[in-house]
């Protein structure tokens, strides 16, 4: 992968991470919303490694999968789960 795709899919996951928080600030329920945020993806991604059997499609759960599904939801799990097609 080249240093301009590398630096351009930070960009685009920075941004979305951005666009996700001003959204919830302006809410005015932060705390409620990052908390089912994460109990959302968390749980999508238990449900993409319960489904991988019949898919085929399963992501490792370590560290960073948990931080990204915890952190952007079920848009982060997607996302994930398009750089392990698109970079494997």
């Amino acid at each position: 992968m080249t240093t301009q795709l590398k630096v351009l899919l930070c960009a685009l996951a920075g941004g979305g991470a951005l666009a996700i928080l001003v959204s919830m600030l302006r809410a005015r329920r932060l705390f409620r919303y990052l908390l089912l945020s994460a109990v959302s993806g968390v749980a999508a991604l238990y449900a993409v490694n319960a489904l991988g059997l019949l898919t085929g499609m399963r992501l490792a759960v370590n560290g960073l999968t948990l931080a990204v599904s915890a952190a952007a939801g079920p848009p982060g799990v997607i996302a994930l789960l398009l750089a392990d097609t698109l970079l494997r």
